[in-house]
This record gives C-alpha cells, structure tokens and sequence, in this order.
C-alpha cells in the first residue's frame, strides 16, 4: 500500500475537525451571532466567541512599532487586536490547531467533504505519512488560509493538488479576481470547475483561517511585538510570502476558497463594523462564491430538507438542486 494510499483511508474514518472553533464578532451584532451559530450549529462546528474589540478601547502605549492611532483608522486596529487575542486564546490553551471566523462567514453545506479533500491535498503538497484521527491535518504548517477574498502561490511555483469537475466550485466569473491560480495552470485545468490547492504566497481578508500553536506564537511575535504597518489581512499576507524584514511562514491555500463573507439583505451600513462609510445603499442577500450556501440554505437544513439550492444556473460540472446524502466530493491528486 503507498503511502498516500494510507493517508487517505486514514481521512476517511471521520470528519475532519480542528481541535478549536473560534468565532470573532461583537455581543451586540446579536444578528450576526444568532446566524453564525445557527449555521455552525447545522453543519456539525461547536463555536466559542472572541469579543470584537472596540475602537476606544485602544491605547497608543500598547500599540506595536508602526501604529500611530491619531493617523490610522481605529476599526482597523481593533480588528487586528481582535485577531491577536484570538491567538492568544489558542497559545494559552495550549491548542494544537485552530479554525477562527469571523461573523459574517459562510460556507458550503458540504463543507466536511471539502476539509476532508483539502487535508488530502495538504500531506501531499508535504508529501506527509503520519496522519492521525486526533490530528487529521498534521500540524507541520502555520496558516491553512482557507476563507479570505483571494490567495495566491509563488509565480514560479509548479506543485500544486487539483481537485477537477468540483461542484462545489463557482463559476470563474463569480471568482475572486484577487490571486488565484497560475496561467500555467488553468491552461491544463479549467477555472471554472477546478479547485487549487498551493503553498500561499499571499492573501486578503481573513473571513475564517486555521492557525497551529507554532502558527499563533509566531504571528503574535511579528505584528504585536515586532511592528505592524498594515491591517491584518496585508500583514499576514507578508508574513505568508516572507515579504521585507518578514520571516516567511508556512502557509497553504484552496482557491476559490472554502469560507467567504456573506451579507443580508438590507442597508450596506449593518455590513461591517470596521467599513463605516456611511453607505445607506440596499442590497440584496449575498454569499460570495458559494455554491450551496449554508445561510443561504438555512432554513431547508433546520426544516431537515433532503435537498439544498446552488447559487448559479448553467454549471455542467454542478446540479442546481443537490440531494445532500447522495452528495460525493471528487478526489483530486498532486501536480507536479
């Protein structure tokens, strides 16, 4: 038996789960909460919350190197302070991994499926035997930027796990135009119905990321103690490509990838609690990149419906109406 014929029948004893769910989002976006922890609730994730940080709580004196608060908009800070007490959560609990979101996440019903196969593609990228139930993802990597806007590989980077004929993946026009595969790859593997897994060179937006303990120490090390220039998202991103001064972590990426924001239907204002423009304009419900959205979904899996609804029409590759147990995740393999 090969190795890699080893680790998958070792994934496929259970679904795969982070030792830790956090949730990021303020007591008083009770919306948020209530909906977040419904659709946690529905598709098997257990969610402890991280309070949000408000902006007047901050101090300058605490700030790292690089943050004056009199010139940097303070909702970006206090989501860069939520993160980093999200860390510390995991180092002081001594957590061997952890999946942090923050409210506005969705995911796809099948979304145990699409771990599983993510798992699969990241001990081949590491070309890694020893896979166990406690440890379904090892915990030989950094950051598992799994929900965001958009990640992208090293220009010249040639390996890489591909996951084709996807129904879980969205149409490239509903895609995040943000990184994404090669050309050299998608000349040999359509966008639209292929998923990509790399080593993450860079990212944007942090909607749901895993993290290990190694992970966590060392992020808090460079953005809280070291210095810190830029939101979050774009720090972290130079942290995954060793950008400047930055020692480069290990990172690893689907695209399109697994969690992505998703927005009721109503006033652009309720949105966001760091984005305060004072947009008043209306819109329509919203997941972005999602095929069979959990929220958009919700009320069929609480009434206990057999069948869910895809977002997009005309996907060859994807039913628009998917019968959930009959559902099975195609099995992608290593390019290299």
């Amino acid at each position: 038996m090969s190795w890699m014929t080893s680790v998958l029948l070792t994934l496929e004893i259970d679904f795969l789960q982070f030792e830790h769910v956090y949730a990021i989002g303020f007591k008083g976006r009770t919306d948020k909460r209530d909906f977040l922890t419904l659709a946690a609730s529905v598709t098997g994730f257990k969610v402890e919350w991280i309070e949000g940080v408000k902006p007047g709580g901050l101090l300058q004196k605490a700030m790292p190197n690089g943050v004056n608060l009199e010139d940097t908009e303070p909702s970006i800070i206090a989501a860069w302070r939520a993160h980093m007490n999200a860390l510390i959560s995991v180092i002081e609990n001594d957590h061997s991994t952890a999946l942090i979101f923050e409210d506005d996440a969705d995911w796809d019903v099948n979304i145990k499926s699409q771990l599983r196969e993510f798992a699969r593609g990241l001990h081949a990228l590491q070309s890694n035997d020893k896979v166990s139930k406690e440890a379904p993802y090892g915990t030989n990597w950094d950051v598992l930027w799994i929900g965001g806007c958009g990640t992208g590989p090293d220009k010249n980077q040639t390996r890489f796990y591909v996951i084709p004929d996807d129904p879980t993946n969205p149409p490239s026009q509903a895609q995040s135009t943000l990184g994404g595969p090669l050309r050299a790859w998608t000349e040999k593997f359509p966008q639209d119905s292929t998923r990509f897994i790399f080593r993450a060179e860079s990212g944007l937006c942090t909607i749901g990321y895993a993290i290990t303990r190694r992970g966590a120490q060392k992020i808090l090390a460079a953005l809280s103690i070291d210095h810190l220039g830029q939101p979050f998202d774009n720090a972290l991103s130079t942290l995954c490509g060793g950008v400047g001064d930055r020692q480069r972590i290990e990172c690893y990426a689907p695209f399109p990838q697994l969690f992505n924001t998703h927005r009721r239907a109503g006033s652009s204002s309720r949105d966001s609690q760091i984005v305060t423009n004072g947009d008043e304009s209306w819109h329509d419900e919203q997941s972005f990149a999602l095929v069979y959205s959990t929220k958009r979904n919700i009320h069929r899996l609480v009434a206990g419906e057999e069948t869910v609804y895809s977002q997009y029409s005309d996907m060859p590759w994807s039913q628009e109406e998917l019968y959930m147990k009959q559902f099975v995740h195609p099995k992608g393999y290593l390019v290299t």
